[in-house]
């Protein structure tokens, strides 16, 4: 019994050392994984001669987790508890860095089935922090993917390609986005699938300061335009072709989920037949152009483990040959060598009396469920994904039906007819209806 008590009472003493050691482990690793963790590290910085808060936070932003300069400017004047934007020389600032060196996006590879739920952006959202402001909100209503311009028919890249043609071209130099590795980093920290929009043969620039690029007018020599104003470039042309391919590839290797191309095809208003190519339409059908070029994007996208979609006419998908040999989408040739396909279901694109709708604006989920059942059957046996586009702006629509069940319509249109997730187009980027919609579906 004595014996028994004294290795009990031994074995107490011995273990309540080890105890108390154990629980300053733990409370040490704790301290430990908190400064680890800690959202934010900062820097001094030494106010020289000439410069500003604006000069500096354009210094230090790749370093910090700030997507624009005065986003950062603000949060130096916070944490410095200064109001005024001059500074004195040799003032000490705090600055928020938590980096050594800029982030580098990676490709997040997902299958092409994934349900995408997602919205439009243009090159100007996509430069501003309002890019991040509508992911947050994308993302608290049940959306997960963002389409952002990378070149729109303007013709203006929207990043600082290395691309030599894009510099040569003049392409750059308006472009909103100053990082676009780092946003697509932040989108991707959000979760959002992210999406490189092209409009590949609609080009303003490109049309412009290479018009031996550019469609020709037979009639008057010269550009063509499309209804006097809008020029194109010939999707014929090997260098028109590789230009947009130079762009694929840096977008892939910036790290894009997804590249889509839109303007895939031949011009289909104005003139057409005034509309001069390098090629002998007699002997070249234009939809084996296009097609030819997509399957050389395809290739290239396969090999980076990144997406490839394409846009086309929602008309497409009644498969009038008419239509066919204008645009050269010949919609079962082309969803060999895609992933994706989204056709522009936006029933106020449907003109005029169409199928027996006196205003196919106001027929939101008719026209989407004949669009995707159409498409569906027309590329039968690809393994073609449909995800198509949402009407989310108010055109043509009648006053009274413009409202969240405009947009709801849509939506179970499209799941109802197969199609695996849609995505909502609004030219300005106003989604509030649409955030209306989401927040109830």
């Amino acid at each position: 019994m004595k014996s028994d008590s004294f290795c009990s009472m031994n074995y107490t003493l011995v273990k309540k050392p080890f105890r108390i050691l154990f629980i300053i482990c733990l409370l040490f690793g704790f301290c430990l994984s908190q400064l680890c963790a800690a959202p934010s590290s900062f820097i001094t910085h030494t106010v020289r001669k000439g410069e500003s808060l604006h000069k500096i936070a354009k210094k230090y932003l790749p370093l910090s987790d700030f997507y624009t300069s005065s986003s950062l400017v603000k949060e130096i004047k916070k944490i410095n508890d200064i109001n005024q934007t001059g500074l004195k020389i040799n003032k000490k600032l705090r600055i928020p860095v938590v980096r050594t060196k800029p982030v580098k996006a990676k490709t997040v590879t997902k299958d092409k089935s994934f349900n995408a739920r997602g919205i439009y952006i243009t090159g100007n959202t996509a430069g501003a922090e309002r890019i991040l402001t509508l992911a947050k909100k994308l993302k608290s209503v049940g959306g997960n993917t963002i389409v952002f311009d990378v070149k729109d028919i303007d013709g203006v890249v929207t990043y600082k390609s290395s691309v030599r043609l894009a510099k040569e071209i003049g392409a750059t130099e308006k472009s909103q986005i100053r990082d676009i590795s780092k946003m697509i980093y932040l989108l991707h920290e959000e979760r959002i699938h992210v999406v490189a929009r092209i409009a590949l043969f609609c080009d303003e620039i490109l049309a412009k300061k290479r018009p031996e690029l550019a469609i020709q007018s037979k009639s008057k020599g010269g550009v063509w335009k499309q209804k006097g104003k809008l020029r194109w470039v010939d999707p014929s042309l090997e260098q028109v072709q590789k230009y947009n391919l130079d762009l694929v590839t840096e977008l892939c290797d910036l790290g894009v989920d997804e590249v889509q191309f839109d303007y895939i095809r031949f011009p289909a208003m104005g003139k057409v037949k005034d509309a001069k190519y390098s090629f002998d339409e007699t002997k070249t059908e234009k939809h084996a152009i296009i097609t030819s070029f997509l399957k050389k994007a395809y290739e290239l996208t396969r090999r980076k483990k990144v997406l490839l979609s394409i846009d086309v006419y929602a008309i497409t998908a009644w498969q009038r040959k008419e239509d066919e040999e204008i645009t050269g989408q010949r919609i079962r040739d082309l969803a060999k060598y895609a992933d994706v396909i989204s056709p522009m279901l936006y029933p106020s694109h449907f003109y005029g009396r169409f199928e027996g709708r006196k205003n196919p604006a106001d027929h939101p989920y008719y026209f989407v469920s004949q669009g995707c059942k159409k498409t569906r059957i027309a590329t039968e046996k690809t393994g073609i994904i449909i995800r198509p586009w949402l009407q989310a702006f108010p055109y043509k629509i009648t006053k009274s039906k413009w409202n969240k069940d405009y947009i709801l319509e849509q939506i179970k249109a499209a799941k109802e007819t197969g199609a695996c997730g849609w995505l909502l187009w609004s030219a300005n980027n106003n989604y509030k209806v649409s955030w209306q919609a989401l927040k109830s579906h």
